[in-house]
């Protein structure tokens, strides 16, 4: 079996590596990269003609999956230092305030939106939801749920 931390870890750019790593607060640990081979998945099950939608991206070396997608929007409220593949275009503010300023722009039938492992209030969790046709949320109940799931 395959390592898609190992297999990420390949394909980031080098620079955009070791400024991600070195900044002042990371905290990319297995947990955090635990979540990438659902992105590997997913990027390889949805059409490369979609927009992809990334709520909550954290540092976001996940964006290289999708590089070959029409676009990939990042959105986060952190504002660390990010990768960023050549289609990739990163909002830093919440998901309530992305969805009021900026989704007018997208087509939602041709998006695809990502929601991993980003604790959501419930009336934003609903905005999600009701917003996006096309949506995948994850987010596991706790540590021992996590483990079963990325031992």
């Amino acid at each position: 079996m395959n390592n898609p931390v190992k297999e990420l870890i390949k394909i980031l750019p080098k620079k955009q590596l070791k400024d991600v790593l070195n900044q002042e607060i990371c905290d990319i640990d297995i947990e955090f990269m635990g979540f990438i081979g659902i992105y590997k998945n997913l990027s390889q099950i949805i059409p490369q003609h979609f927009t992809i939608i990334d709520l909550g991206c954290a540092y976001n070396p996940q964006c290289f999956y999708f590089q070959r997608h029409k676009s990939y929007i990042a959105v986060d409220i952190d504002n660390t230092i990010k990768f960023k593949s050549k289609n990739c275009i990163i909002y830093e503010e919440g998901i309530e305030k992305f969805i009021q300023n900026e989704i007018q722009k997208y087509d939602l039938d041709e998006t695809f939106v990502i929601c991993s492992y980003v604790p959501l209030k419930d009336e934003i969790n609903k905005l999600i939801r009701e917003t996006f046709p096309n949506l995948f949320v994850f987010y596991p109940s706790n540590k021992k749920m996590m483990r079963i799931l990325f031992k």
